[in-house]
C-alpha cells in the first residue's frame, strides 16, 4: 500500500480548502485518511485486484462478490493495515525479506504450485509478483502485531474445548447403546441444609477415593444407597439416552468410557457416575482431537479478539473516509 504523510498544513487544505486549491491534491484522489496518513484511490483498486486474482487462482476457484463490496472491504482492510502499521512503528515490529520470500514460497505450496508458476498465475490475472510481495508484507506485519497485542487475551482452557466437543457429538451419541454405573449418596426429602451439605462432602470424598485408585464397583457395593444397583456394583445395564431420568441421561451423554464424574444432584441425592461403555459411532475420542479444537478454537477467537482491538484502535484514530 502507498501512504504519504500528511503534514499539518496538508491536512488544513484537505478539509478547509476551497476547489482553486484542487491542485494540491494526488491525482489519482484520496480513498481515506488514517491519522496522518492517506490511503489513496489507487490504494483500493490494486488491493481489489490482489482480492479478486486470490479467489480466482484459488483451488476452490471462488466467485468475487459485487465490486462494490469488493472496494468497500478493500478499503477496510487498507485502513487496518494502516492502523496496524502505525502501531507497528511504536512498538518497533518490522517484517524482514526473507520472511517475505518464506510466506510467499508456502502459498505457492498451497496452491499446488512452483514458484514460476505462481508468478506467472499471478501476471495473467494482472499483477506482479512484487505487488503480491507488498500485500503480503503487510499481512505479516499485521499478523506479529496482532499476535503481541492480542494473543495474551486469548485462553482456550481444556474445558471449554471439552464443551465444544461435547456440542458437535451429542446427537451422534443420542443413537448410541450404552452402558453407565452410579453409586447413589441418598437425600431425604425433610434434610436439613446442613445434613444435605455433609452429604455432598460425603459424595466428594468417595470421588476422591475412587480417583485414588479404590474400586468404583467396591464401593458402589458398600456405600451406594441405591441397594437394586449396588449389588451390581452400581451398573445400570445397557441403555438408549432418554431411557434414565433426564438429570442422569444428560450427564452420561457428555463422557466418555472410563471416565468418572460427580457429584451430580438429582431429586433422589447424589450420583457418582461412571461410563462403563458405549457402542461404537466412529466418533474420535476428546483425547484424541483435544488439541486440534483447542487450536480452532484459539484462532476463532483470536479473529474476535483482533476485530475487538480494530475498532478500539478506530476509535481513537481520526479517520475520515472519502468514498
Amino acid at each position: 500500500m502507498i501512504r504519504k504523510t500528511l503534514l499539518p498544513l496538508l491536512c488544513c487544505l484537505l478539509f478547509f480548502a476551497a476547489s482553486a486549491r484542487s491542485d494540491e491534491l494526488p491525482a489519482d484522489g484520496i480513498a481515506a485518511i488514517v491519522g496522518d496518513e492517506i490511503i489513496l484511490l489507487s490504494d483500493v483498486h490494486r488491493r481489489m485486484d490482489i482480492t479478486v486474482q486470490e479467489m480466482q487462482i484459488s483451488p476452490t476457484r471462488q466467485t468475487a462478490p459485487p465490486p462494490a463490496e469488493v472496494e468497500k472491504a478493500a478499503l477496510n482492510n487498507l485502513i487496518d493495515d494502516a492502523l496496524v502499521a502505525q502501531q507497528a512503528k511504536e512498538m518497533q515490529v518490522a517484517v524482514t525479506n526473507q520472511e517475505v520470500e518464506s510466506a510467499i514460497a508456502n502459498m505457492a505450496a498451497q496452491n499446488n504450485m512452483d514458484l514460476e508458476t505462481f508468478r506467472a498465475a499471478l501476471e495473467s490475472q494482472g499483477t506482479t509478483l512484487e505487488q503480491y510481495k507488498i500485500s503480503m508484507r503487510s499481512d505479516l506485519l499485521k499478523y506479529k502485531v496482532m499476535n503481541m497485542r492480542v494473543r495474551s487475551r486469548v485462553n482456550i482452557s481444556e474445558e471449554k474445548a471439552r464443551e465444544f466437543y461435547n456440542s458437535q457429538v451429542r446427537d451422534v451419541r443420542r443413537s448410541a447403546e450404552f452402558e453407565g454405573a452410579h453409586i447413589l449418596i441418598r437425600v431425604p426429602a425433610d434434610a436439613r441444609a446442613i445434613d444435605v451439605a455433609k452429604l455432598r462432602e460425603k459424595s466428594v470424598a468417595l470421588v476422591q477415593r475412587i480417583k485414588g485408585g479404590a474400586s468404583f464397583e467396591e464401593m458402589a457395593m458398600s456405600e451406594s444407597d441405591d441397594k437394586v444397583t449396588a449389588q451390581w456394583g452400581g451398573r445400570l445395564g445397557k441403555r438408549m439416552p432418554g431411557e434414565i431420568p433426564k438429570v442422569l441421561d444428560s450427564v452420561f451423554l457428555d463422557m466418555e468410557p472410563g471416565e468418572l464424574t460427580g457429584p451430580v444432584k438429582s431429586p433422589a441425592g447424589f450420583h457418582i457416575l461412571k461410563l462403563i461403555s458405549r457402542e461404537d459411532t466412529g466418533v474420535k475420542p476428546f483425547s484424541e482431537v483435544k488439541n486440534i479444537i483447542i487450536g480452532q478454537l484459539t484462532q476463532k477467537e483470536m479473529e474476535r479478539q483482533q476485530e475487538l482491538w480494530l475498532q478500539e484502535l478506530r476509535k481513537k484514530t481520526f479517520i475520515k473516509v472519502r468514498i
